[in-house]
């Protein structure tokens, strides 16, 4: 019986990590064919040299599969049996304005945490507000893979909007995985880990190789301050428990901070650099591999967990992965309609949580502050609503004072006015 092929459209295909999801792809062809792939971005030039690159990909793998580019989201979106959503909203430019303010204002930052998350999330509203629509009018059973940031609260606005297969992937996971795996010589998939919260802010209390847990001897093996357990050897050790490196944002805020003040540039100011050389080298025709240059851009291996995903919806293969569902009871310590990140399998095409248990005692304040965070940063989207915004703001740990806060608000929405939708007020 011949295996049915399928379609993915992928929402910001002009982004430099496309070639890495590209060669996933194509390597895994024979077992999932692809009748067609689809790159949209908005911004045509540079999607045309992602194309290029793509079939250069696609040869070298001795495999065959159309690769297209379109400028409209209704022609990626429809029919497609999967959507995947990498799109950066104001691309770089608007990531080093958020920065900006966040140096203006001396609040630790970084792309999907506090003044970088919210500007992020502000310019992604109407977008995801149409794609969601089209969704559901085109594409009504496709598999939404969301990994644009901040993909915690952008995956629940899909979800509020009615796009119930919607799940955000991030690459963190992977990365603790490809760690131990140094670690303990052993493959990455050996490991289960016991990792449950929001995106960027999990809390992992066990660790299972060969039905053991081996969590004290993660703890005893890590480097401190180097990624991903980039924090302090007291703090490392202050709960018998891995907590998401991004948790440094709110530990060791100062620190972060101290560093980004005397830094020459900004991070999306290094990524800009980063990324002039790498359309260099996909512009070329003889590059026709992904460039060693891709894992300084940060972000690498965000494509391989949406690629076994896929691959895990194609063929119910019994693969654990990491990803952000709506948590309906999982998290009890959580609402319903946040997005959670927990582990899950996919069985005959359905998302199947892993128990977890409750949030550790140390780990679930912290949680449920953001939890509630991004749930009044979402009914300031849904709503319209500077108000809501505003109370987000205010409970938000790395936005110590109000008056602050109000001028963050207003500078974002005056720097981002051509991306908000007219009826905020």
């Amino acid at each position: 019986m011949e295996r049915q092929s399928v379609k993915i459209g992928v929402i910001g295909g002009g982004s430099v990590f496309t070639p890495e999801l590209i060669d996933l792809l194509a390597k895994s062809f024979r077992i999932m064919p692809i009748k067609e792939l689809v790159l949209m971005d908005i911004n045509e030039p540079r999607v045309k040299i992602l194309q290029k690159i793509s079939e250069r990909l696609v040869k070298r793998a001795g495999v065959n599969f159309p690769v297209r580019i379109t400028t409209s989201y209704r022609d990626a979106i429809n029919q497609a049996d999967f959507v995947l959503i990498q799109l950066r909203a104001g691309d770089q430019k608007g990531r080093i304005t958020d920065e900006k303010v966040g140096l203006k204002y001396h609040i630790p930052f970084v792309e999907t945490v506090s003044v970088c998350g919210l500007g992020t999330f502000l310019r992604s509203i109407k977008i995801y507000e149409e794609i969601a629509a089209l969704i559901k009018e085109c594409a009504p059973n496709a598999y939404v893979m969301n990994f644009a940031n901040p993909a915690g609260p952008l995956t629940e606005y899909l979800l509020r909007l009615g796009i119930t297969k919607a799940m955000g992937v991030c690459n963190v996971p992977v990365i603790l995985a490809k760690s131990m795996s140094t670690m303990f010589h052993v493959p990455e998939e050996a490991f289960y880990m016991q990792t449950r919260g929001l995106n960027h802010l999990t809390v992992t209390d066990a660790i299972y190789l060969n039905g053991e847990n081996v969590l004290n001897e993660v703890l005893n093996r890590a480097v401190s301050d180097k990624f991903p357990f980039p924090f302090t050897e007291d703090v490392l050790h202050a709960f018998p428990a891995i907590f998401n490196p991004y948790v440094q944002y709110y530990w060791h805020g100062e620190k972060i901070l101290e560093k980004l003040l005397h830094s020459s540039q900004t991070r999306g100011e290094e990524v800009v650099e980063i990324e002039k050389q790498l359309l260099a080298l996909y512009d070329n025709p003889q590059t026709d591999t992904v460039p060693d240059l891709l894992t300084s851009r940060g972000g690498s291996g965000y494509s391989l967990v949406v690629a076994h995903l896929m691959l895990s919806f194609y063929r119910n293969d019994d693969v654990i992965h990491y990803i952000n569902i709506r948590n309906n009871g999982l998290l009890k310590e959580l609402p319903d309609a946040t997005a959670v990140e927990v582990p899950v399998l996919i069985k005959e095409k359905q998302i199947l949580p892993i128990e977890t248990g409750p949030l550790p005692h140390y780990a679930a304040p912290l949680i449920q502050t953001m939890a509630e965070y991004y749930r009044l940063m979402l009914d300031g989207a849904e709503q319209r609503s500077i108000k809501a915004l505003r109370q987000a703001l205010l409970i938000h740990p790395l936005f110590p004072d109000a008056d602050v806060s109000e001028n963050v608000i207003g500078d974002l929405m005056a720097i981002n006015r051509d991306f908000l939708p007219d009826d905020f007020s």
